[in-house]
């Protein structure tokens, strides 16, 4: 079975695949946007997802052998997102990447995003600005214009919650290091 998810929360999409999981779908491969489950036992497997910040490294190497060894099997690999998945009977797992790291990564999807959503609003604005001015509207490009508002409204909602992700890891880096 394929799903289609936008893979922007990268926390909301780890809950995501549990919760297929324990409906008995289990995650095969993944990219950024199009996820493949397969049929199995509910409750079976929990998943964490990572992302590797060193291609091809001595370290990545490492810590991929640290996680086999560990009975944590590698899912798929999309770029340097990573899932892994670990036998629900087993217990609970986490993957301790530093909070540094994921605040890191964090920073640069919100970057991304808000690039994304002033580049729609400056052509939106511009735009529906350049169609008014005009004694005839063109409903094309009056259509294009609302669309590229309409980016903006939805980028906003995934750019906020990163945001709040970002500023809770960053309030608990500076509770544990002082």
């Amino acid at each position: 079975m394929h799903k289609y998810r936008l893979m922007i929360n990268p926390y909301a999409i780890e809950k995501w695949v549990n919760d297929m999981a324990s409906q008995g779908w289990h995650l095969k491969k993944f990219t950024w946007i199009r996820f493949t489950f397969e049929r199995g036992e509910p409750n079976s497997y929990i998943y964490r997802h990572d992302e590797l910040k060193r291609f091809g490294t001595h370290y990545e190497e490492e810590f991929l052998e640290f996680l086999k060894s560990s009975d944590i099997e590698q899912v798929d690999r999309s770029g340097n997102f990573v899932f892994f998945r670990k036998a629900a009977q087993e217990g609970p797992f986490e993957l301790y990447t530093d909070k540094k790291t994921k605040i890191g990564n964090l920073s640069k999807k919100m970057r991304i995003l808000l690039s994304l959503i002033l580049l729609n609003l400056f052509i939106g604005l511009i735009g529906l600005i350049g169609d008014f001015s005009e004694q005839t509207t063109d409903w094309i490009g009056f259509a294009l214009n609302t669309l590229n508002l309409v980016v903006v409204v939805l980028f906003a909602l995934p750019f906020y919650k990163l945001m709040r992700i970002r500023n809770r890891l960053k309030r608990e880096l500076n509770v544990f290091s002082d």
